[in-house]
């Protein structure tokens, strides 16, 4: 089914494809409308609820994770911090070539923000040195990211979520409640975590961003792309669609295109689809909620799937990945030094 509307990405005015879709986070099944743009190919809902906190309750679980906490003693972590000096920036080789027989680099270095490991980021950003400021946009009410970065040694830290209950301050890491746009200053390197696609100005966020970065800065984002395998494999029952918090499914096209109207230019693609890409959206198929008790997303012990369909949704995650048709990836961007 067609239907005459206006793209938000790209402005184009067309009988664009529609569908609908239920809400299955929480299975309340509310219906709401998307349309996927002609020209650019983004997947949008038709209309932006009004009151979008309320589609955010507190057992949301990005406002309602717990922090993740480290065993090691002080001079422990210290030491660590200098391991770090040295992977990270080249420094200090005499003293790790002692330390890394008694210390192991920490294991922040090695972990994964949900699919793209905390040390690939840093290198691909060139982070220079310890001082170096970072903003999470949309983090929610605990950020690991951030907390992977304190681990790491890091301490100009800065998260922003307007549907935080309050601001935060743990060690060095602040949270706000509220936008961009209410932290001041620049940062070497802007993280948006899977929080672009639940913004309702688009444009408005990204032009904000390319105004925040450091001349060297780089800007993350993390999102669901529609130009993808399991959108083809399971359209409304895709997983990602998360109606009607996602606002916005962007495809390659949509994505560049928006990014470079800000004044931002793609360096990079990384795809990090995870396992949950297949088995959610083949819950949603049988009617099962992510939040179900019986989710494997809540229960890995569940047994709605055998273990060979398990084994077989972390294949296929990495298989999509690999051919760069998978149903989550991480844009790296620098801004345009020509505008």
């Amino acid at each position: 089914m067609n239907h005459l509307s206006t793209c938000r990405i790209c402005g184009v005015q067309n009988n664009h494809k529609v569908y609908d879709v239920r809400e299955m986070m929480f299975g309340t099944r509310e219906v709401f409308r998307y349309f996927q743009c002609t020209a650019c190919g983004c997947l949008q809902i038709k209309e932006i609820p009004d009151a979008l906190g309320r589609f955010y309750p507190p057992d949301y679980y990005s406002l309602n994770l717990k922090p993740e906490r480290g065993i090691h003693s002080t001079l422990y972590r210290k030491l660590q911090k200098q391991r770090c000096r040295t992977a990270l920036f080249g420094e200090g080789f005499k003293l790790n070539s002692l330390l890394k027989k008694h210390v192991e680099l920490p294991e922040a270095l090695f972990e994964r923000a949900a699919g793209i490991s905390t040390g690939e980021v840093l290198r691909k950003s060139g982070i220079k040195d310890f001082s170096a400021r970072f903003v999470d946009v949309g983090c929610g009410a605990h950020s690991n990211w951030l907390m992977h970065l304190s681990a790491l040694g890091f301490y100009n830290l800065i998260g922003v979520d307007p549907f935080i209950k309050a601001d935060i301050q743990r060690g060095n890491i602040r949270i706000y409640k509220g936008e961009l746009g209410n932290v001041h200053g620049q940062f070497d390197l802007i993280t948006l975590n899977h929080s672009l696609e639940h913004m309702p100005q688009q444009l408005e966020i990204l032009q904000e961003i390319r105004a925040r970065l450091s001349k060297a800065g780089i800007c993350l984002v993390r999102i669901p792309v529609v130009s993808s395998y399991v959108w083809e494999k399971y359209g409304v029952n895709w997983v990602e669609l998360d109606a009607p918090r996602h606002l916005y499914l962007h495809s390659l096209d949509s994505i560049i295109y928006v990014a470079q109207r800000a004044g931002l230019v793609l360096k990079e693609v990384v795809y990090d689809s995870l396992p949950l890409e297949f088995y959610g959206s083949e819950q949603y198929l049988r009617d099962i909620p992510l939040n179900d008790p019986d989710s494997l997303w809540v229960n890995p012990d569940s047994n709605i799937f055998t273990a060979q369909e398990k084994a077989s949704f972390a294949t296929l995650s990495t298989k999509v990945n690999v051919e760069r048709c998978g149903g989550r990836a991480g844009f790296y961007f620098q801004a345009d030094s020509s505008t």
